[in-house]
């Protein structure tokens, strides 16, 4: 393959990429290096996307926060999973503040969804629910709250 046809090829995988949902960079960058592409070439396209703004990080952040606190994650799972995605710190946190989510409800209707409003009712079925809410990356308070409220 020519360099020519390689940067097309590249262009056209990034904008296929990118038309099915947002992406990071570092997403973006490791399905371009499977695909065996010149790493100079990539960077390049990479550079002029998120130039143009056609791949944004602060998008990207902004779209999976949304998408992990409507399915019930917890900030520091969340936070890991950007931090996972190379987001900066400063922008998980931009982010996180604008989108404000109460992590105590969340983790209060997070915790009703899985016990289908039923209540806990042993010492056992709290640790259940714990672990659980633990897994999902809520913070001990906030995990104390939504039992606590279940009660």
């Amino acid at each position: 393959m020519t360099a020519y046809d390689e940067r097309k090829v590249i262009k056209y995988t990034i904008t296929r990429l990118l038309a099915s949902r947002e992406q990071s960079l570092h997403e973006l960058s490791i399905k371009l290096r499977q695909r065996n592409f010149n790493e100079e070439l990539v960077q390049d396209w990479l550079e002029k996307f998120s130039n143009a703004d056609v791949q944004s990080e602060l998008r990207f952040a902004e779209m999976l926060a949304r998408s992990r606190i409507n399915k019930g994650v917890g900030e520091l799972s969340l936070r890991n999973e950007l931090k996972q995605h190379k987001i900066p710190q400063d922008m998980v946190n931009h982010v996180l503040q604008d989108l404000a989510p109460d992590w105590f409800e969340l983790a209060e209707q997070t915790l009703i969804k899985k016990t289908a409003g039923r209540g806990i009712n042993n010492p056992k079925e709290q640790q259940k629910y714990y672990r659980f809410l633990m897994q999902r990356g809520f913070s001990s308070e906030q995990i104390h709250y939504a039992i606590q409220s279940l009660k």
